[in-house]
């Protein structure tokens, strides 16, 4: 809500400032950036701080940056200021979430979560709704005192007003939910600020696991099955805990758990934690990972950063410094964090409770927030497993995770070899199976392609003989035609011949005829002028 206020006013408190819509654009860009900076930085900021104390600071820092924006005329100042704010309210708000789901039972969190996001959303509209109303209703306000001027306007003195009303808010956030209320707010600050742990680095050779969480979390449990499983990897494995994995930690380990030990002062008990881990480090776990073996430790450093540290009233910071000098900075290669709530770890109990495991619950939250705090400042070393569950579905995300990082055996190096190898083998085989399958293929390819251009040979060849079959008895055929034509042409010239022959004949027969009969008309006309001479003479005589 006080985010969402401080964006709804930005526009006037960049105008009162004197500034335009550049000014304006960066001062919400400081103010929501800071918020997503926050919320991504949150778990690695002063890790070894308790949550609580870090939500109650982070509310507190957030008004504090929100009073002076608004008190503060320079505006490189105000846009520092802003973003101080929104990455203080990021923290705050993942730190919020983080103890919410800390504190929340299983099966209740997703509605606890509905709920709150609910009320977050409610907030977020009333500051953004009700910061300009209040702005405008407060107005611009000048006070002149000689040469002290005193002016701002409405938006300022909501942004100051916003600011005021959080240092309550977290001043009573500490009073209700400070976990180390017998250790001064100071004192933590101080030695999480300083964090000028050892040089820490995991061992050089063999793999190193530390197995993390409460008591009644199942780490004995999962350390047994992990034994079982990476051996049958082939890596020697040394399972260990601490305290009491050497025969000075064993009489260590009496004088820690027993509850005849219940007066023990707190510095004592981090001593002999470190005395014991000591011992631990040098005789059991580097001689092992020397040897190149798989060392699982049940409990480690983060143990006594978590129990003395964030359950008790020492410093996290001082623990981790004396556990880090103790072992000479060696760190787990993985921490795995059983992760479970205090109360299903107690019904898990089967023998009387040791010393640790009589404390409270109250004792039992913050070491769990401890142990939680560790894992989120570095994601990259820890593994986070809800321990509520079933134990093998427990090992099996335990072992997907050691699948990724744990080295080879020799025995899988062998093995991975001879499958290689095999590999190879069945490779060559393979590729001498596919290049005679291929080659016969090519072969019948080619005997297939020597057919086909045989028998296109041989098509082509009765092809060639059908055309000239073809062009042969088309040349016959029109020979006889020729021939026939011929034939007509002298049998019809014959006929023309014979007919202009005959009417030849037919036209002198005529003519002979007409000839004769002109002949015997002469003939007859001589004789009847014969006759008729013959005639007249007689008629005369």
């Amino acid at each position: 809500g006080a985010i969402a206020a401080a964006v709804a006013v930005c526009a006037l408190h960049t105008a009162d400032l004197r500034g335009g819509p550049v000014l304006y654009g960066l001062a919400v860009l400081a103010v929501t950036g800071g918020v997503a900076a926050g919320i991504r930085t949150a778990p690695k900021a002063l890790v070894t701080l308790s949550r609580r104390r870090l939500l109650a600071l982070a509310i507190a820092l957030t008004g504090v940056a929100l009073l002076a924006a608004g008190l503060v005329p320079d505006v490189t100042t105000v846009l520092l200021l802003l973003a101080l704010a929104g990455v203080s309210a990021g923290v705050a708000a993942n730190t919020g979430h983080t103890l919410l789901d800390l504190e929340a039972e299983d099966y209740r969190r997703p509605r606890m979560t509905e709920h709150l996001h609910a009320v977050v959303r409610v907030f977020i509209a009333l500051g953004a709704v009700l910061a300009p109303v209040v702005a405008a209703g407060i107005g611009p306000h000048r006070l002149e005192n000689g040469k002290f001027v005193f002016a701002h306007g409405g938006a300022a003195f909501t942004l100051m007003l916003v600011g005021a009303l959080l240092l309550p808010v977290a001043a009573l956030v500490l009073a209700k939910v400070d976990d180390r209320s017998g250790v001064p707010l100071r004192q933590d600050l101080v030695d999480a600020l300083r964090g000028d742990d050892p040089v820490t680095a995991p061992a050089a050779s063999g793999f190193f696991i530390a197995l993390e969480g409460g008591d009644g979390a199942g780490k004995s449990t999962q350390a047994e099955a992990l034994a079982d499983w990476i051996r049958a990897k082939g890596h020697e494995v040394v399972l260990t805990r601490e305290p009491g994995a050497t025969p000075v930690g064993k009489r260590l380990r009496s004088i820690l758990l027993d509850v005849s030990s219940q007066g023990l002062s707190h510095r004592a008990e981090a001593l002999l934690y470190a005395a014991d881990r000591a011992e631990h480090v040098d005789t059991v776990v580097r001689p092992a990972l020397e040897r190149g073996a798989v060392v699982i430790t049940d409990r480690y450093i983060d143990s006594s950063v978590a129990y003395q540290g964030a359950g008790r009233d020492l410093s996290p910071t001082e623990i981790a410094r004396i556990s880090r000098w103790a072992t000479n900075g060696l760190v787990p290669h993985l921490t795995v964090l059983l992760d479970v709530s205090p109360e299903t770890a107690r019904e898990r109990f089967t023998e009387a409770p040791d010393r640790l495991e009589s404390e409270p619950a109250e004792f039992h939250a913050r070491v769990r927030s401890g142990f939680l705090a560790l894992a989120a400042a570095d994601p990259g070393r820890y593994l986070v497993v809800d321990a509520g569950q079933e134990p093998e579905a427990v090992t099996t995300v335990v072992r997907h995770r050691l699948d990724q990082v744990l080295p080879l055996s020799e025995a899988e190096i062998k093995a991975q070899e001879e499958a290689r190898k095999k590999a190879e083998e069945e490779a060559r085989l393979r590729a001498e199976e596919e290049a005679r399958k291929k080659a016969e293929e090519e072969r019948l390819e080619r005997e297939r392609q020597e057919q086909l251009a045989r028998l296109r040979a041989e098509e082509e060849e009765r092809k060639r003989r059908e055309l000239e079959e073809a062009q042969r008895r088309e040349a016959e055929r029109q020979a006889e035609e020729a021939r026939q034509r011929a034939e007509d042409a002298r049998r019809r010239a014959e006929e023309e011949r014979a007919r202009l022959l005959a009417e030849e004949q037919a036209r002198a027969e005529a003519e002979a005829r007409r000839k004769a009969e002109e002949e015997r008309r002469l003939r007859q006309a001589e004789e009847e002028a014969r006759l008729h001479a013959e005639a007249e003479a007689r008629r005369l005589e």
